[in-house]
């Protein structure tokens, strides 16, 4: 049976499907360099698993699965914020050289070239880039340079203020 060569290294991913083989691992979130543009501070660690199997089609896959928190800036405030990260994602294996042609079509499965061994921390660390949000923020009210016109509060002064109050649940008056 195949199965990790180092701590975060498949030997044999294409026969680790062929057995639907299963590993667990952390990674400490230090340890990902290309992650830390997008983070606040780089402590902590993420938990991954990773199992082997085929898809309806007969095609070698593995499922992966990623949880931990990470601290990212807000939007708003750039101040730092808990990210709590959960992913699952599938990938489909093919030979080196004989990973699909790639299109458009957001149902078409995500390809990776599985050689003689596969580097699951550079797997983690790609399904975590692409699966972070463009924008997170702190929720409405808990951000540390909060003022009202900061989040779209309209005075009472404002033109704008009696199309505002006709949006307010409860409100009966429609003139």
């Amino acid at each position: 049976m195949s199965g990790p060569a180092a701590p975060h290294v498949l030997d044999d991913p294409l026969g680790f499907a062929r057995v639907a083989g299963q590993h667990h691992g952390q990674l400490a979130v230090s340890a990902m360099p290309r992650l830390h543009d997008q983070l606040a501070g780089d402590a902590g660690e993420v938990k991954y698993s990773v199992r082997g199997g085929f898809d309806q089609l007969g095609r070698p896959r593995m499922e992966l699965e990623v949880s931990g928190e990470l601290k990212l800036l807000c939007a708003r405030c750039a101040k730092p914020l808990d990210y709590a990260l959960a992913l699952r994602t599938r990938v489909l294996m093919a030979q080196p050289g004989a990973v699909p042609q790639e299109d458009d079509d957001p149902a078409t499965p995500e390809w990776i070239e599985a050689g003689q061994e596969l580097n699951l921390q550079v797997l983690v660390e790609d399904e975590i880039l692409l699966g972070l949000p463009l924008s997170v923020r702190h929720a409405q009210g808990q951000c540390s340079s909060e003022t009202p016109e900061a989040f779209g509060k309209i005075t009472a002064n404002s033109p704008f203020a009696r199309l505002a109050s006709l949006l307010e649940p409860g409100q009966t008056n429609k003139r």
